[in-house]
């Protein structure tokens, strides 16, 4: 048996097969990297300079403005939930409401809302369901003037999908702006995220997502981010430098030539009259931001109307991001099974004319190079310890090709971190890029193999069939500062 493996690999035609696959693989990746870093520069530019045409101060004072409803689900976020809403009460918008749905949370969630916004019940069963979601226990609104805008919507457990439809049923304002209790929102953030739906008059915008970021031990007072601080730990400190990475070298460029594919779930804005035409989320898939998004792209298609999906490149919305490797594995498994479903669900843009770039170009780079990342590597370490064992592999050059990848790595994210710091005042001090360079420089080493393994663990439950929902991932909590 030994024989015929060493056979099967050592033959001529598999052995040059499998290097010309991982050489044009590599090649065809390291230009879309090379793309993506000129397609985001140019991208920031060009927001920049249209920003100052319209400024917040000129849409605050504006009184034809869209209005806005922030729906955000909550499931027992009963450690931070009051922080989180209090952040999400502090946004300056006109035209704003808030609607926290509890989805059947089992902790003190409630008990503390109640208490800490003097909630008083009142009858849901006025509620319309143009969106199935579970059944609505109550509503509650504060006797508290100063928290007339905010509705606590109390149900039964049925996903986060299901609890964003529920508040996607209730709101009544023209754009609806999806996220989580647990995110800490810039206070101007609405006022940035509705300048796109202002400015545009050929397209319509679908989809606004804006940029996220790790906010591990940064100070949280009353529900604002006053101290922006750098993670302790070096889990959440390579996330930051993966989300600038990968919002600003990759959604950035993307949406320069409108393929963007993907509005985050922590923050993403939309036509409420688009998430009722396409049903909402999916409640079928644990991945429902893109698979949301790429219904709402294969909508318009269909309906043959101009369109768009935009990102804003300034981080708007903060989050705690996974402080240890095993909530990390655990997040990155939930990813890789909803990436695995909504390629799944829309296998039929595949290399589909009637639905143009999306079909022809955005969709298959997705399954490719998103979708199989993941398996590629895997099938390249197997290589490596098949090759290896055989003694097929010239050590020399292979090393100098591991260092070549690696470093080409290093400057793609060097260039990122870079770009946001010169972009953007978030990290300013000395101290701190060479923080965010070091981490960078260690994530192939301590970051990226974990990641690898979180994904594959997911590809294979969805292989074998084996059930598992969103996961649980234990928060530690913003830092609270009294003072």
């Amino acid at each position: 048996m030994w024989d015929s493996v060493e056979n099967f690999f050592g033959s001529g035609i598999v052995y040059d097969l499998t290097n010309y696959f991982f050489f044009t693989y590599g090649i065809i990746l390291l230009c879309l990297y090379f793309a993506g870093v000129l397609l985001a520069s140019r991208a920031i530019r060009r927001t920049k300079r249209r920003a100052t045409f319209l400024q917040v101060g000129d849409i605050v004072s504006a009184t034809d403005i869209p209005s806005v409803t922030l729906v955000a689900p909550a499931f027992n976020e009963g450690l931070t939930i009051i922080e989180n809403v209090k952040s999400l009460l502090s946004i300056q918008y006109p035209y704003y409401e808030l609607i926290l749905v509890n989805d059947g949370s089992k902790d003190d969630s409630m008990e503390k809302l109640i208490r800490e916004f003097d909630l008083e019940q009142h009858d849901a069963s006025f509620i319309s369901q143009p969106i199935p979601t579970a059944s609505v226990r109550h509503i509650y609104r504060s006797k508290n003037k100063k928290y007339t805008h905010l509705t606590v919507i109390d149900k039964n457990n049925g996903g986060r999908a299901d609890a964003l439809n529920t508040g996607i049923n209730f709101a009544t304002t023209e754009l609806v702006v999806c996220t989580d209790a647990d995110c800490i929102i810039e206070q101007d953030a609405l006022l940035k995220m509705v300048r796109p739906y202002l400015e545009e008059n050929k397209e319509e915008i679908i989809a606004c997502g804006g940029g996220i970021g790790i906010a591990n031990d940064s100070i949280v007072k009353n529900g604002v981010l006053k101290e922006l601080r750098l993670p302790n730990s070096i889990v959440p400190m390579v996330q930051v430098v993966e989300y600038i990475r990968a919002f600003l070298l990759g959604r950035m460029a993307w949406g320069e030539v409108n393929g963007l594919m993907l509005v985050s779930g922590a923050f993403g804005m939309y036509p409420r009259k688009r998430l009722l035409e396409v049903g909402g989320f999916d409640n079928k898939t644990v991945g429902e931001d893109l698979e949301l998004c790429i219904r709402l792209r294969t909508h318009m298609e269909n309906l043959g109307k101009p369109y768009k999906v935009v990102y804003l490149p300034e981080t708007l919305c903060w989050t705690e991001g996974p402080p240890d490797y095993s909530i990390l594995v655990k997040q990155r498994d939930r990813w890789a099974r909803g990436l695995w479903e909504t390629m799944s669900i829309n296998k039929k843009l595949f290399f589909n004319p009637k639905y143009r770039f999306m079909g022809l170009f955005y969709y298959p780079y997705w399954l490719f190079f998103e979708f199989g990342a993941p398996l590629v590597e895997f099938f390249g370490l197997i290589c490596i310890i098949a090759f290896g064992l055989f003694g097929w592999i010239n050590w020399p050059v292979a090393i100098l090709l591991f260092f070549a990848i690696y470093l080409l790595g290093c400057i793609f994210s060097t260039a990122a971190i870079f770009m946001y710091v010169k972009s953007f005042d978030h990290y300013t001090r000395p101290k701190q890029i060479i923080e965010l360079l070091l981490a960078a420089y260690l994530e192939p080493f301590v970051y990226h193999p974990v990641i690898v393994f979180g994904q594959m663990k997911g590809y294979y439950k969805k292989l074998f069939g084996i059930k598992s929902g969103w996961g649980t991932m234990t928060r530690k909590g913003f830092k609270v500062s009294e003072t």
